[in-house]
């Protein structure tokens, strides 16, 4: 299966995702690309180069899942464990084709440029250091604003202080002379940035791209979701796996797997918005943290609507979240809308709700009469499908529960 998309703006949308890690301080990724390619533009790098450096800098914290770890980026200037994320975020970057070459440099970026080794490539040392210097001026706004003069003045004290022990002497020229227009500060505003990015994504090209590369992006994506919360680690990957084979068991087409497995490894991308703690507590949530784990829908939906080609995905997953609630509310899809469920979205909800209760009770408590009822409430409630294809799929759960069949988890 081949989809007509724009890559820049595939890369662009996925990574407001990783940007949501902030909570109270979003677009962090997006400020540092810009920052780090108007130095570069500023050195005289060719445009190739610049499209390089503005991915890679956006995409430069997907090893950052969790809040406490974006604070510590914001709120220090070094710190001890810094290098943890840098190295996460390589090998996740490893694994997808078009960001493969940005690895070595995202593994670097918390380098200090008198620590790097003389046998590291110069281009390297030098975008690893430009996006390190960019990072390091946003976390400075961060802490101190740049609204006053002697805010942005402060700003340049240290970094100027700070090179050459953590910053190239060229790299840190480069910004004090653009840091001296208003233009430069008024940009990191969300508004401006916005437009600042809506014209650059809009000069990327239309590309085929095949199901694979999506399938490495969208895994990708999965990982770095799942590593919030290690309670349920590789979950959206399991769930996708599992959603694609029961669109098999269903005679879905190809074309038609692929899609529901790409929504179910996509389906979380608004978890990253949950602060850590809501995650981690063990004692009932209030209704201000309710109303937070309910938003983690529309929040993904926000996200992948923005990407032209995504249309069928973003449907699936809408469906997805809209059963979903109306579930919790005690409400049923087919009554309130006078419809079956989609045959999409009960597959979904039969690999997420599975998968749930398999994390949650030991596979041999669950009973084959136990998986009988769960499909009667998710599939033959919600959509009509013939008896032996219901058949098909309770004999396959019951041998992944009796063999533990395992989904294939990517990475």
């Amino acid at each position: 299966m081949y989809h007509q998309l724009n890559l820049r703006e595939v890369t662009y949308v996925l990574t407001e995702a990783l940007d949501y890690v902030g909570i109270n301080d979003i677009h962090h990724g997006k400020r540092v690309a810009y920052i780090a390619y108007e130095i570069g533009k500023n050195l005289g790098l060719r445009q190739s180069k610049l499209d390089k450096i503005m991915l890679m800098a956006m995409l430069h914290d997907c090893g950052v899942s969790l809040t406490d770890v974006h604070n510590s980026i914001v709120n220090n200037l070094d710190w001890e464990d810094s290098q943890i994320h840098s190295e996460r975020g390589a090998k996740l970057l490893q694994s997808v084709p078009i960001y493969t070459e940005f690895s070595d440099i995202i593994a670097l970026h918390h380098t200090h440029w008198e620590h790097f080794l003389p046998q590291i490539d110069n281009d390297i040392k030098l975008y690893a250091n430009l996006i390190y210097l960019s990072d390091r001026i946003d976390a400075l706004r961060s802490q101190f604003g740049a609204h006053l003069s002697q805010e942005k003045e402060y700003i340049r004290s240290i970094i100027r202080t700070y090179t050459p022990e953590l910053f190239a002497p060229k790299l840190c020229e480069a910004f004090i002379e653009l840091s001296h227009t208003d233009f430069f500060w008024h940009y990191l505003e969300s508004d401006p940035l916005h437009y600042y990015f809506k014209e650059w994504v809009e000069k990327g090209k239309i590309e085929t791209v095949h199901f694979s590369l999506l399938k490495s992006i969208a895994s990708m994506f999965a990982n770095i979701v799942d590593a919030k919360d290690h309670s349920n680690q590789h979950q959206s990957l399991m769930v996708a796996s599992l959603a694609r084979t029961i669109a098999g068991l269903c005679h879905l087409s190809i074309g038609e797997q692929d899609e529901i497995e790409l929504a179910a490894l996509f389906q979380n991308l608004g978890k990253l918005r949950i602060p850590d703690a809501i995650l981690k507590k063990s004692t009932s949530l209030s209704d201000d943290e309710q109303i937070k784990i309910r938003r983690q829908g529309f929040d993904t939906q926000i996200i992948l609507r923005q990407i032209k080609g995504f249309d069928y995905i973003t449907k699936i997953i809408s469906s997805y979240y809209k059963e979903m609630m109306s579930t919790l509310q005690g409400k049923t899809y087919q009554t309130k809308q006078n419809t079956f469920i989609p045959l999409e979205t009960s597959i979904l909800m039969i690999a997420n709700t599975f998968l749930t209760q398999l994390h949650n009770a030991t596979k041999e408590s669950i009973t084959p009469a136990e998986i009988e009822t769960l499909l009667d409430t998710l599939i033959t409630q919600s959509h009509q499908l013939e008896t032996p294809m219901k058949e098909e799929i309770a004999l396959y759960l019951k041998c992944y529960c009796e063999k533990g069949i395992a989904p294939i988890v990517y990475m």
